[in-house]
């Protein structure tokens, strides 16, 4: 057959199929269902993480705080508002007050600066407290001026700021003895992480265990201890934005697949039924253009709203966590998602064509979805687990290469292997990449062939 004929027809039905799916009302009921379980998920992820040295989560400023001096010697007190991740807050107010024996005594209410910087003459005294309210949320710190002022300052703050569920991040932020920012080289167990930026500020991880930092001004260097002993006590897998995207991936795999199943089970089977197979066919398009006319438009309309429910619950991730997914590992779920739909609307294609009701093809649908999602993973465990009990390397790899017989678990395979490598653990190494890779198209070559042999041997009845 020339390729013009192969494909004669195929816009126009893929056109109509894509117009009936989108006014359905499975269609509607299937993507709320998909933001409820994704854009919900993401939500729900993205704020378990404990937030290590921030109680009850990221705040939405940070306060540092520093003794500076004026060519006098009279005290200042410098205040640096941050968000919890170096961006300096202008226009928030900081209430001052002088602490003494007597209790407190105000001083000033002043608004941050363009860098976000309050810097007031106390005078004399000797420690004063710094405190912003945002909303129903307030932060306060101390000052105290030691008598000896040193030619720079720094404050820090170790925690869980990347949300990854350890405590090994740590943010400075350095300022000379007048107030002024002076650019500081930081430096962990003897080894450069980095220089303060034009705010003073810098985060940089520490490794687990007990650490050394030396900050260094004008060749003048300051040092202090530092320890990572373990997670924040927080759940780990909820953390870091990355994890959660995986977490979200993993519950799309099912959404999606199931969303293919459900939309695309009476493509073919419907026609047959209401006894209009026979005038589509009488058109000017082929078998195999109405075919794939079908499977582009079943693919289109149900890429389309999985599509904008996954950016959605990527936006949430980054809303709420107040860091964004790593770029290419986004982009992977959203194309896996794309390739793991074609895969189950070509199923859905064959199963519809075979079935002779539209009853009969969404059981079988309903049967395909359950074989790859519950039961294959099921029984691929119980045999390797028998096959493998006392080998554990042996039973996981295993496990990897068993799955490239499931579409589902093939995309739960390249979704480890698009994983930043700090997330990926093992899996990266266990399988060579290019099985997987390799899996997925033959999953969609094997299930168009087949799509297309069942429709032209059934053909109208």
């Amino acid at each position: 057959m020339r390729a013009p004929e192969f494909f004669r027809g195929m816009r126009q039905v893929a056109v109509q199929e894509l117009l009936v799916n989108l006014k359905s009302l499975r269609l509607i009921i299937m993507a709320l269902v998909s933001a409820l379980v994704i854009v919900g998920g993401a939500y729900g992820f993205s704020g378990l993480g404990s937030g290590g040295g921030f109680p009850g989560g990221l705040p939405p400023v940070v306060v540092w705080p520093h003794a500076a001096y004026n060519a006098t010697g009279s005290h200042v007190a410098v205040v640096w508002v941050s968000d919890p991740f170096g961006g300096p807050q202008a226009g928030r107010t900081v209430d001052l007050e002088a602490l003494g024996p007597n209790g407190t005594v105000p001083l000033a209410k002043i608004a941050t600066d363009g860098n976000g910087f309050v810097r007031h003459d106390v005078g004399g005294t000797d420690v004063i407290a710094a405190t912003v309210t945002v909303g129903s949320f307030q932060t306060g710190t101390t000052i105290s001026f030691p008598p000896q002022p040193q030619n720079f300052t720094y404050d820090i703050i170790q925690g869980d700021l990347d949300r990854d569920g350890s405590d090994d991040e740590m943010a400075i932020h350095v300022v000379n003895v007048s107030g002024d920012v002076v650019p500081a080289q930081i430096a962990v167990n003897g080894t450069s992480v980095g220089s303060t930026d034009a705010h003073g500020y810098l985060q940089f991880d520490l490794p687990r265990g007990d650490s050394i930092v030396n900050v260094t001004v004008a060749g003048e260097t300051q040092t202090f201890p530092a320890t990572v002993r373990g997670g924040s006590g927080g759940p780990t897998f909820a953390s870091g934005p990355d994890t959660v995207l995986i977490i979200i991936a993993a519950l799309s795999g099912f959404i999606v697949s199931l969303f293919g199943v459900v939309l695309s089970f009476d493509a073919v089977s419907k026609e047959r039924v209401q006894g209009t197979m026979d005038l589509l066919l009488s058109r000017p398009a082929s078998r195999s253009g109405i075919l794939l006319g079908k499977f582009l438009g079943a693919f289109a309309a149900v890429a389309l709203p999985v599509t904008l429910v996954n950016l959605a619950g990527i936006g949430v991730i980054a809303a709420v966590s107040g860091k964004s997914p790593t770029g290419s590992f986004a982009a992977a779920f959203l194309g896996l998602s794309l390739l793991l739909i074609a895969t189950y609307v070509l199923l859905q294609l064959s199963l519809s064509t075979i079935a002779k009701t539209s009853g009969t093809a969404i059981l079988f649908g309903v049967l395909a979805w359950l074989l790859f999602n519950l039961l294959y993973p099921i029984i691929t465990f119980v045999i390797g687990a028998a096959l493998f009990a006392n080998d554990p390397a042996g039973y996981f790899h295993f496990s990897l290469v068993s799955g490239l017989g499931s579409p589902t678990q093939v995309y739960f395979l390249l979704i480890g292997l698009a994983a930043p490598q700090s997330l990926a653990g093992s899996g990266g190494t266990a399988v060579d990449p290019i099985l997987p890779e390799a899996a997925a198209v033959a999953w969609i070559v094997l299930l168009l062939l087949l799509a297309l042999w069942t429709f032209h041997k059934r053909g109208p009845e």
